[in-house]
């Protein structure tokens, strides 16, 4: 449903090739925003987005978003909301296997794709935002980083420092006029990443991915469902919204009832 509730107001997308991205990007846009998508390895999956343009950006390089910001900026006078999806393949940090087998390298990965890259495109955003005054940083977490799940140790530290990092920035950068704000998503479970982690975790319980799925849906949420990426998209369009304009330093919640607070 197209209310406009970001008409007017210029959006980057980091990260916007990957499943949620897709969602993401389409839902902004949706609502009325003029949207930049980015991704470092462009669209995944083939034929399944209509995502009409992705600059390539490698949001670990912070010369490289800071030229990419200032040439949106450039062209549309203004910086109002900027999102962050940028992840990794779980596979290369054994993502849903014991923590006895995860490398220290393999740990360290998610602390650089799904943090670090957090902290480089919210800087670079800040140059913009203080100088006018305004502006959203939205950060993507998960459950991860509150209910201390088994096999994920890499992710779950990860998702956790990002919180920390988002609260700081928020106190640090509200006085400029900057919300910094999180959504905490439930595993949604026709993304890549999600069919991985439930084949891969339900080997450790002898479960099949479609058990291991209703393990989580039966046990671990209050709804007893998991939710679409399109509903995650929905709860960041209230983030970055002027609905959300008195909320920052905090994270919504978007769980099912995973983590109840």
């Amino acid at each position: 449903m197209n209310n406009n509730l970001l008409a007017n107001k210029t959006a980057v997308i980091f990260g916007a090739g990957g499943h949620l991205g897709q969602q993401v990007t389409r839902a902004y846009a949706e609502q009325g925003a003029n949207v930049f998508a980015s991704s470092l390895n462009g669209v995944s999956g083939s034929g399944q987005s209509d995502i009409k343009e992705v600059t390539q950006v490698d949001a670990l390089n912070e010369d490289e978003v800071q030229t990419y910001l200032d040439a949106v900026v450039a062209e549309t006078g203004t910086l109002d909301i900027v999102t962050n999806l940028t992840g990794s393949n779980p596979a290369d940090f054994n993502h849903g296997k014991p923590a006895v087998d995860v490398s220290l390298e393999q740990f360290l990965i998610p602390q650089k794709t799904a943090t670090a890259t957090q902290f480089v495109t919210a800087k670079a955003a800040y140059k913009h935002m203080a100088h006018q005054h305004k502006g959203v940083i939205i950060f993507i977490t998960s459950t991860l980083s509150k209910v201390g799940s088994p096999w994920s140790p890499a992710l779950t530290a990860s998702h956790a420092a990002t919180e920390g990092l988002l609260k700081s920035l928020a106190n640090e950068w509200g006085p400029d006029g900057i919300r910094v704000v999180g959504v905490r998503s439930e595993a949604m479970p026709e993304s890549p990443t999600i069919n991985y982690t439930f084949t891969e975790m339900g080997k450790n319980l002898k479960l099949t991915r479609a058990q291991m799925q209703a393990f989580i849906e039966q046990n671990k949420t209050a709804l007893k469902r998991l939710p679409s990426a399109q509903e995650t998209a929905g709860v960041m369009v209230l983030a970055a919204s002027d609905l959300a304009a008195y909320m920052t330093g905090t994270v919504l919640n978007c769980s099912g009832g995973h983590v109840l607070e």
